[in-house]
Parts: structure tokens; C-alpha cells; sequence
């Protein structure tokens, strides 16, 4: 054998060891080091791990409230980072998470708020318009974010709503203003949260109004990070860079 293939054999080999390791753990332990994977999820397969270890830990213990968000959670950032055509089998994974997390407790805040983002990204995966049963369910989750914790997540109830609005045609519900309003809101409760101000900024430039949505995409560029969420903002001020060299 080659020293490249025998290389990796023997990652392969350690990853199986590993996520064995954490099979004979109890659930608590396999949330723990699914926990230290996920806060390294700019590395893909990393996150990959975490969510199969969250997915252990909750065939072990199905009534593990913490496991079924936070597999929900994980599925969505795996999710968000594969191919195409694997994303519809994902995000359902995550749809079933969310439920049931909500269905192990009916109050649980992380459970309903990433069981209304995963209907959401699972609905864009299949198409808008292949997903207008989602679009009630969706609303209902986040209206119960809201009652119990408008600040939840950065403001991401209002995110969602607000990305929901701008994205539905205006036939099934889609409303420009509305969206505005909502990701408005999201912005001020989360101003480090700087999806918020992308999904705004793109309503912004869909209405004509390039200044302000310029002045929300240079908070993106220049703000900083939120604590714990720096893999995602190196990926929105990618972003948002480049729609400003587009503006």
C-alpha cells in the first residue's frame, strides 16, 4: 500500500474508532463532545461528526430535549454546506429533530425556534412553491419564539419571518414592508448578528433603495464578530462584500 492510501486508511480508521468511543459513552458525554465538535464546524467534517454524535446521544436517550435541538441545529449548518442535491434529505433530518425536540417538551424555545428554520431551509430546498404547506407551520413556530423570548437567537424570529415575506411571491403572502419591518426588528435585537442585516439589505436593493442597504452590508464588513458565531461571520462578510461590489 502507498503511504497517501495507507494515510488515509488510518484516518478513516480513527474517525470509526472515535465515533465508536462515543457510542459507548452515555448520552450526556456524547452531547458533550458533539458540543467541542460543533464549535468547530468551519471545518465541515467536523460538524458532519457532531451531528451524527447529537443523533447517538438522542437514539440513546430519546427524550433528550437538548440532543434533538441541537441535531436540528447542527443539520442545518451541514445542511447549508452540501451539495445541492443533498439537501432535501438533510433539512428533512432536521424537520424531524425540531419535532421532535417540541414533541419531548411543547415550552422548549431552542426546539421550536430550529424546527421553524429547518421547515424553512427544507421548503427553499424543495421550492417556494412545492412548500406552501410549510409557510402557516413556520409563522406559528416563530410566533411562539416570540411570545416566550422575542430576543431569542439575535432576533430570530423576526430573521426568519422577515427572509420568510420577502422570499414567498406576493400571491401566497409575499410583502416587501413586512419583511422590512420584521428584519428592522431583528437587526436591532441582534446588531452583531449580521445575517439579519444581509436578508434586509437584499429586500432594501429589491426596492430601490441601494443607499440604505449599502450602509447595512458595510456594518457586516467592519462590525465585530459575534462571540461564538465566527464561522459564520467570515461567511457573511464574504458575502456581503461582494454585494457591495455589485451595488
Amino acid at each position: 500500500m502507498n503511504a497517501p492510501k495507507k494515510c488515509l486508511c488510518l484516518l478513516g480508521l480513527a474517525l470509526c474508532l472515535a465515533l465508536a468511543g462515543a457510542a459507548a459513552a452515555g448520552p450526556a458525554e456524547q452531547i458533550k463532545q458533539a458540543d467541542a465538535l460543533y464549535v468547530q464546524r468551519a471545518d465541515l467534517a467536523k460538524a458532519q461528526q457532531a451531528a451524527e454524535l447529537y443523533q447517538q446521544a438522542l437514539q440513546a436517550d430519546p427524550k433528550s430535549e437538548e440532543a434533538a435541538w441541537k441535531l436540528a441545529r447542527a443539520l442545518y449548518w451541514v445542511g447549508n454546506h452540501a451539495a445541492k442535491d443533498k439537501q432535501v434529505e438533510i433539512f428533512d433530518r432536521a424537520v424531524k429533530a425540531g419535532q421532535q425536540a417540541v414533541a419531548i417538551n411543547p415550552q422548549s424555545l431552542p426546539g421550536h425556534f430550529w424546527l421553524g428554520v429547518a421547515y424553512g431551509v427544507y421548503g427553499n430546498a424543495k421550492g417556494v412553491l412545492k412548500s406552501l404547506s410549510l409557510v402557516n407551520p413556520i409563522k406559528q413556530e416563530m410566533a411562539l419564539v416570540i411570545k416566550m423570548d422575542p430576543g431569542y437567537e439575535a432576533g430570530g424570529a423576526y430573521r426568519v419571518l422577515g427572509r420568510l415575506y420577502f422570499k414567498l411571491p406576493g400571491l401566497f403572502g409575499g410583502d416587501n414592508d413586512l419583511a422590512i419591518k420584521n428584519l428592522r426588528t431583528a437587526v436591532a435585537k441582534g446588531p452583531k448578528r449580521y445575517l439579519s442585516h444581509i436578508y434586509l439589505a437584499e429586500v432594501l436593493i429589491k426596492e430601490g433603495q441601494e443607499d440604505a442597504a449599502r450602509k447595512y452590508l458595510q456594518m457586516v464588513v467592519s462590525g465585530p464578530a459575534d462571540p461564538g458565531f465566527e464561522p459564520e461571520d467570515k461567511e457573511w462578510k464574504a458575502t456581503a462584500q461582494k454585494m457591495l461590489k455589485g451595488l
